[in-house]
Order: C-alpha cells, then structure tokens, then sequence
C-alpha cells in the first residue's frame, strides 16, 4: 500500500458529512507505534475541541470532504 502522507498537512481543512457538517483543521501529524499516520484536528470554531483521525478516515469521502480556501 502506497502512503500518501503529504496529502494532509497542519491548517488543511475538513467537513464531516453528514448531520451538523462541522469543519475541522488539521493541527499536527504523526505515526503511531504500528506505523498508523494519524492527524489531530481541532473543530473550528471550538479551540478547545480536539479529535484524532487516521488518515484513511480523512480520505474517505462517505466520512468527510476536503475544505478548499477561497
């Protein structure tokens, strides 16, 4: 399985789908001891709520979809 890592970085933005749509934005990245890349987000709007994903949930489009700035 080829990783594709670079695809999310710190202050890349995502929208859960679903119900509520609420934004995230990536905060930092990382490897977990099984070799998992993982990012942790912070919901906009709420500096202090802070949620970690794998990067296969982020790039799942039925979970959520890329925020592209304006």
């Amino acid at each position: 399985m080829q990783r594709r890592s670079h695809e999310i970085a710190p202050g890349q933005r995502y929208r859960k789908v679903g119900r509520g749509g609420d934004i995230y934005e990536v905060v930092s990245v990382g490897t977990d001891a099984s070799g998992a890349t993982h990012a942790r987000l912070k919901l906009v709007g709420e500096p202090k709520s802070f949620r970690t994903f794998a990067f296969e949930v982020l790039r799942d489009p039925r979970l959520f979809t890329s925020v592209k700035e304006s």
